[in-house]
């Protein structure tokens, strides 16, 4: 017997495919399957049935010539990308977690490697969530859309190993430290201490088969007065920033402002800049809406995103979007 919440996950999941299939021109189907191959919900193009069984014919051989292969190069890992192109098709096979498989069909001629990549990973791990059960927004982030309008040419010329200096900046408590954890270790601890002063992470993300992004991730303490006279030596040589927020405390939207400025004080060329709303998770006591956070965004040309360090919803998009746009400035 299919319990209730087994249903609403199956909902949550046949929803999110939708909007995968209605947000990217270009693809033909796409199919969530566990780790055995098993597919479990699909979307395809309506009114032909046809095409369809064509293309869920297609992505069942394709699960099943990559299964094996998966478990042998990938074995127990979590998380794996994959595109491989037949003809005019693109099969991109997606993991973000132990259960799911994401595979997706697209026209060869209307997705990029870079668009494929983008949504794919995105959508996995919200499919993850789905099924662990966790409160996932199903809309696609505008950042996500940014991100995957990435000029293909810009990483084309690129190889090799590149280093990203971001600092995270914000208030104390928001959870800066937390971003970090679940970027990094992909954990989070319910404990808290303040940082004081600054923490440095460091963490190596594949962008490309040809590039490879070393992060040096600096957390940046929220004691205004104490550490003012320090933070301008902690932002010296920065590529890119997030100004973080938490989104159950009123006061923090008024000081983005204040830490653009900080950053602008220390910082004399232009680096990307991303808000990033964290704790969004704590749906009942959020108090800073996304529209809120959207018009101060659109105020300073930044990009925004909500994440929730708990869950890790939208964490990794997060640093995924600000190592693109470093490498589009080399």
């Amino acid at each position: 017997m299919i319990s209730m919440e087994g249903i609403l996950n199956r909902e949550s999941l046949r929803q999110i495919l939708k909007i995968y299939y209605n947000e990217v021109e270009g693809i033909l189907g796409i199919a969530i399957s566990d780790r055995d191959g098993f597919i479990i919900a699909s979307e395809f193009k309506e009114g032909d049935d046809k095409e369809s069984d064509s293309v869920i014919g297609a992505i069942s051989t394709i699960l099943d010539n990559y299964i094996d292969r998966i478990k042998s190069e990938f074995g127990t890992e979590d998380t794996f990308f994959n595109i491989t192109t037949i003809g005019d098709k693109k099969f991109a096979c997606c993991s973000k977690g132990p259960q799911s498989i994401l595979t997706t069909v697209a026209d060869a001629e209307k997705v990029g490697d870079i668009e494929l990549k983008v949504y794919s990973e995105h959508i996995a791990n919200k499919i993850e969530l789905i099924l662990a059960h966790e409160e996932v927004s199903l809309q696609i982030p505008e950042i996500i859309k940014a991100l995957a309008k990435t000029r293909v040419g810009s990483l084309s010329k690129l190889e090799g190993e590149y280093s990203n200096k971001l600092i995270l900046t914000g208030d104390y408590s928001v959870g800066k430290t937390s971003l970090i954890r679940r970027f990094v270790e992909n954990i989070f601890k319910e404990d808290y201490i303040s940082t004081i002063g600054v923490q440095i992470s460091k963490k190596s993300v594949d962008i490309t088969n040809k590039i490879k992004m070393n992060f040096l991730i600096w957390d940046i303490g929220g004691q205004v007065t104490q550490m003012a006279p320090y933070r301008g030596r902690f932002y010296n040589g920065a590529n890119a920033a997030f100004i973080v927020v938490d989104r159950t405390r009123l006061d923090n939207l008024k000081s983005i402002e204040k830490w653009y400025n900080d950053i602008k004080d220390s910082i004399s060329k232009n680096i990307p800049i991303v808000i990033v709303g964290n704790k969004s998770d704590l749906i009942e006591e959020i108090v800073i809406s996304e529209e809120e956070i959207n018009k101060i965004a659109k105020k300073f040309n930044f990009h925004y995103i909500l994440t929730s360090a708990l869950t890790g919803e939208n964490v990794n998009d997060a640093f995924l979007y600000i190592a693109y746009r470093v490498i589009e400035t080399l």
